[in-house]
């Protein structure tokens, strides 16, 4: 019976969405004196958001937005209920897209230049998170969308569902969380204070680790290969789908999780 009215209910909403067929578009640009500004959080619906670094002092958040409607004048009148907001709040910033719930599709993207110190609060749904040269720290979650970090520092803590985490050049703590789809991670460098923790399902994860780390690992699957290559490597536990090693001293914890995958850990060249 639930089944039945789940299947109801989602052809009840496809036919509604069809009666939007007319997409309209619509950007804005705000600006905002980075000065006394320590973090900034940014949430939207159904779009991208983008952060770069920059050497102005400013902090530029460009606003792509769009909604749809049976024409061109209801799509105009579905535009005006997407309502960008902002908030100081002590030395945070937040910056938010709200629209309505319903069968009628909005979104809006996030594009974002700030001060590369600026700490990271990101949201977003149906929709990627990608992050460059910033090194004030990273909290980001999305659903249906990757995750891309490239030449970051801090410490990061990412989630998604059903997207790839692809982190190119990072250094600090990182946690990362998926399901459904892959975990490259390149840590470019982790101190002794500072660990790591991957986990996805049904997808490959591969690590790369700095030259000088010192690290306890601990890797786990249930279906396909763990390897570890390139370190001198002491074992604790050496089984087909568990490890636990040791690299150097043992002084940071990296822990990393898949069930349907294969888990490949080695130097970074």
């Amino acid at each position: 019976m639930k089944s039945q009215l789940h299947r109801l209910l989602c052809l009840s909403l496809l036919a509604a969405a069809c009666l939007y067929t007319y997409r309209l578009d619509d950007s804005e640009t705000h600006t905002y004196a980075a000065r006394g500004i320590r973090e900034l959080g940014a949430e939207t619906r159904n779009g991208d958001i983008s952060v770069t670094a920059t050497l102005d002092s400013v902090i530029t958040v460009e606003v792509q937005k769009y909604a749809y409607g049976r024409d061109k004048a209801d799509a105009e009148l579905a535009l005006r209920n997407l309502a960008y907001s902002d908030t100081v709040i002590g030395t945070r910033l937040v910056v938010k897209e709200s629209m309505p719930d319903g069968s009628r599709p909005y979104g809006a993207n996030f594009t974002i230049t700030a001060p590369e110190s600026i700490g990271l609060f990101l949201a977003t749904t149906n929709g990627d998170v990608t992050v460059q040269n910033m090194v004030g720290g990273i909290s980001a979650t999305t659903t249906n969308g990757k995750v891309e970090l490239t030449g970051t520092a801090g410490t990061a803590s990412v989630s998604t569902t059903n997207g790839k985490l692809d982190v190119k050049v990072h250094s600090g703590a990182f946690y990362g969380a998926t399901t459904n789809s892959a975990v490259d991670c390149d840590l470019a460098a982790l101190s002794p204070t500072e660990d790591v923790g991957l986990a996805t399902t049904n997808g490959k994860v591969t690590l790369l680790l700095p030259e000088d780390v010192s690290a306890v690992l601990e890797a786990t699957n249930t279906n396909g290969i763990l390897t570890i290559y390139d370190f001198t490597v002491v074992y604790d536990v050496q089984e087909e789908h568990h490890l636990r090693a040791r690299i150097g001293s043992g002084a940071s914890t990296i822990n990393v999780t898949t069930t349907n995958g294969d888990i490949v850990i080695r130097r970074r060249s």
